[in-house]
């Protein structure tokens, strides 16, 4: 970040203490406003044992920055379940930055209080939909019910099927949703989050966001304004970035700012440019397929980390798998092929010895042409007629023999 640069707040909302087991966290995200949820969590879980904190936050902070104002309750078991919903319903209906004062959701973590809570919720009309991580005979709430199920958990015997949604997940414990606890499971919890965030929207109302707007925001700033402190300004409290071929980016604010700042915006050659190919919008994801274009006049630390400038022209295909979380983004996945990146760069050769263990002996040695295509694999994928495919299949590519005189 440049001297002159001042970072971008974060959306601020404090905490507020309702009782000594419930608490609620106005929205998190820019826009401010959202519909409410009530959580049921659970008071005791194996906590984990490791010495690094996944940057997943918990609950009740994911819900706010996906744009939801959140009521929390723990240790509901020493508690009315009927009271504390009420509680919390009313204290959700009288905050400002809720913008759907007449439809709230129930999110029960806790699979010992499913039961408990969906017979409690049919008593509140406000109340139009129920999730649960866990399992129970049948449920008692005629609302939308969305279950996420562990692989060892009973199958509700009775729960109709035109409200009732289910999804199972290769694990043995509840806990796989919590970032803190020792049964964490990043990539089931990310897809049950997925999961449960479509079904709040669809029986809520919202909230619903601009993602392209949200993710072209970005690359402007990245790209085009080139400003680490606005770039970061568009990431949710603890971001990261993974360019998974080289395993450059940065896990957590501190030190994304420190790559954006000191090996990214500014390593970018002035002509570089996005051409996009293809995106796909998600419930909370976009995929766009592109090509990076430009001339290799610096190092660019990301892309060829220590290789000096070519003076080459680059055109490498890649492909980012971006996860927004409410209005700002939380992680990209940056893919491409670094074969390309370096054979277009000229540092790559195109062929390099080979030890044949079928070759007869004393066979000439051998070379192997690499199986890596340069600028051509660009122009195919933005016009397929731009190209001839299996050409590798052909006599000019594999092993070749280096003859004598």
């Amino acid at each position: 970040m440049s001297a002159e640069e001042e970072p971008v707040p974060l959306p601020c909302a404090p905490l507020v203490s309702l009782s000594p087991n419930v608490v609620l966290q106005p929205p998190l995200s820019r826009r401010g406003v959202g519909p409410g949820v009530l959580l049921f969590l659970p008071d005791h879980v194996a906590l984990s044992s490791g010495t690094t904190k996944p940057l997943d936050p918990e609950p009740v902070t994911k819900w706010a920055e996906e744009g939801f104002a959140v009521v929390a309750v723990t240790a509901a078991g020493s508690i009315s379940i009927d009271q504390v919903i009420q509680q919390g319903l009313d204290a959700l209906q009288a905050l400002d930055q809720v913008d759907i004062k007449d439809r709230f959701a129930v999110i029960v973590y806790d699979p010992s209080l499913i039961r408990t809570v969906s017979d409690a919720v049919s008593k509140h009309p406000r109340i139009v939909a129920f999730v649960g991580y866990g399992s129970f005979p049948a449920p008692s709430c005629v609302l939308p019910i969305l279950l996420h199920l562990t692989a060892n958990a009973p199958r509700p015997a009775h729960a109709p099927t035109d409200v009732t949604t289910q999804h199972s997940y290769d694990t043995t414990s509840t806990a796989f949703v919590l970032p803190q606890a020792a049964k964490y499971d990043p990539g089931n919890s990310s897809l049950a989050h997925s999961r449960t965030l479509v079904f709040l929207r669809k029986h809520l109302g919202g909230p619903f966001f601009d993602l392209e707007a949200i993710w072209e925001e970005h690359t402007y700033y990245e790209f085009q304004a080139r400003s680490v402190a606005q770039t970061m300004g568009t990431m949710v409290a603890e971001p990261y970035v993974n360019h998974v071929p080289t395993m450059t980016g940065g896990v957590g604010r501190e030190n994304l700012t420190a790559f954006y700042r000191d090996h990214f915006i500014f390593s970018n050659p002035e002509d570089a440019r996005l051409q996009t190919v293809s995106r796909t919008v998600g419930s909370d994801r976009v995929v766009d397929e592109f090509v990076y274009h430009i001339t290799h006049d610096r190092t660019v630390d990301w892309l060829l980390p220590g290789v000096p400038p070519t003076g080459k022209k680059l055109a490498i295909p890649m492909i980012a798998v971006v996860n927004i979380r409410g209005d700002r983004l939380y992680n990209e996945h940056i893919w491409w092929d670094q074969g390309t990146a370096l054979s277009q760069a000229g540092i790559l050769p195109s062929h390099v010895p080979f030890v044949d263990p079928q070759a007869p002996e004393g066979a000439p040695p051998a070379m192997l042409r690499l199986p890596v295509i340069g600028a051509a694999s660009a122009n195919m994928l933005v016009d397929e007629s731009k190209g001839k495919s299996n050409e590798m299949f052909g006599p000019d590519w594999g092993i070749s023999r280096i003859q004598k005189d």
